[in-house]
């Protein structure tokens, strides 16, 4: 009797766990809906593309330009190029944890980049080339040290390259190149990236020498 009373009670535990998981992943996955349609709601959308696409009526897995991750069910890549968006990039993206890949380039997005962007630690794959953000290129790059690639071309984006582009140690594409007002010379610490494979720096107004 006692070892019935043991493997009903082993069951129940079992049950109890896989349910508090899938609970959890549901919520999670929620999370990125409200993230994803907040994110909408800041931008202008000429062609309906999102609008007509994005519904709370479909999970967010398969809206147009949403990848998940297979593994644990959360939104992995957000690919928004080429879809002639306008608008700002809302701080509300950090809560997407699992994005691996951001790529909203050639779009009208303007403005600053959010610092709260430095929370996605999971980022491999960062593309706003071809848009028209402005400020300085965010030194909070840094913090993400998954980069593999970094496109930042085509903007309006000023000042010189934070020396905090060296702390990318896996970075092996790093692209800042059309944009007039990067001034200064090129940080050192970018030659120190030993994964590094393609710099892309033309078209700007850079000393020829490094700091």
């Amino acid at each position: 009797m006692d070892n019935i009373k043991f493997h009903l009670l082993s069951l129940i535990i079992q049950c109890f766990i896989i349910g508090l998981s899938m609970s959890k992943t549901v919520t999670n996955l929620t999370t990125d809906h409200s993230t994803l349609l907040e994110f909408k709601h800041n931008i202008l959308d000429p062609h309906s593309v999102l609008h007509s696409n994005w519904s709370t009526n479909t999970s967010v897995c398969y809206w147009i330009g949403v990848s998940c991750d297979a593994r644990h069910g959360r939104v992995a890549v957000l690919d928004l190029s080429h879809m002639d968006l306008h608008g700002t990039v809302a701080p509300h993206l950090r809560n997407l944890s699992f994005l691996v890949s951001l790529k909203l380039s050639d779009n009208n997005f303007h403005g600053y980049l959010p610092e709260e962007l430095a929370k996605l630690h999971r980022l491999e794959l960062i593309d706003m080339s071809g848009n028209a953000f402005s400020g300085e290129i965010p030194s909070w790059f840094g913090n993400l040290t998954t980069l593999k690639a970094l496109y930042l071309g085509g903007n309006n984006f000023q000042g010189e390259i934070p020396v905090e582009i060296g702390n990318l140690i896996a970075l092996e594409t790093f692209a800042a190149q059309d944009m007039s007002l990067i001034t200064g010379s090129i940080p050192a610490s970018i030659f120190n990236i030993s994964s590094l494979k393609e710099i892309y720096l033309y078209s700007n107004s850079l000393r020829k020498y490094f700091k």
